[in-house]
């Protein structure tokens, strides 16, 4: 999954491919199966946008482009998501794992399409101040057979439903590792693993920015599917591409 990012205030706005939004080289997006792409920042302490906003945002520029490609629309925003899916994308990836009354999974289950449902404990706003967890791993457990249950009783289908343990959102650095270390347990819920690591603050070594994250981005996300990870967020989609060749190439051998 490749990260198309069209906001002024992301984490990290190394997306190479987006000079602006009238001038984009698809080039590196290529080599990606599913595009996410999001008009709101979802990083620690980001403020919302309204709806309008972000729909306004989101089709400034021409994603009928991006030829043969899963779209994914990275909201959390119900009218956001149903104007995203009116409109050539089909598959949501939302941080707030369904949406208020699970309206987001009601609505993947309408439009026929897969969900993403991503824990987070808090809002972006104020989900890194001081999260605990008594049972990391054993919470997250219960979390996901809860939601997976929601969905499955409004009658969306379980290949239609990935879910992702949330790194960054809610979480230490110590959290996060535990995580990544562990992610064979989640495998037992029998759907797909989706797993953002990319160039996040808890790879951070020597107290080096986001754009000098590639190579730990690379190191810990070959970890995680090495752990069972089935989808990959990144932003560095080529390189990523190539890494993941090399590492299918030996877990295929017999």
């Amino acid at each position: 999954m490749g990260v198309l990012n069209i906001t002024p205030d992301s984490f990290y706005s190394g997306n190479q491919y987006l000079n602006n939004l009238n001038d984009i080289s698809y080039k590196d997006l290529s080599f990606a199966d599913i595009v996410d792409i999001g008009a709101e920042s979802s990083r620690p302490g980001a403020q919302a946008l309204s709806e309008e906003e972000e729909i306004l945002r989101l089709f400034k520029f021409n994603h009928h482009k991006l030829k043969n490609k899963i779209l994914s629309i990275d909201s959390y925003k119900y009218n956001v998501i149903k104007h995203a899916l009116e409109n050539g994308f089909n598959l949501i990836n939302d941080i707030t794992a369904g949406g208020k009354d699970n309206c987001n999974i009601k609505l993947a289950n309408e439009y026929n399409v897969p969900i993403v449902l991503m824990h987070m404990q808090g809002n972006p706003k104020n989900m890194q101040n001081k999260p605990t967890y008594k049972n990391l791993i054993d919470e997250l457990m219960f979390f996901f057979d809860s939601k997976i249950n929601c969905a499955l009783k409004v009658g969306l289908p379980l290949d239609k439903i990935i879910i992702d343990p949330g790194i960054g959102f809610g979480k230490t650095k110590n959290d996060n590792c535990k995580i990544i270390k562990n992610l064979n347990q989640f495998k037992s819920l029998n759907v797909p693993i989706m797993i953002g690591v990319s160039r996040k603050s808890f790879l951070q070594s020597n107290d080096d920015i986001p754009l000098d994250r590639l190579e730990t981005s690379l190191s810990v996300l070959s970890l995680a599917v090495f752990n069972g990870a089935d989808i990959v967020r990144v932003h560095d989609v080529y390189k990523t591409y190539k890494v993941l060749n090399v590492i299918d190439r030996i877990k295929n051998q017999l």
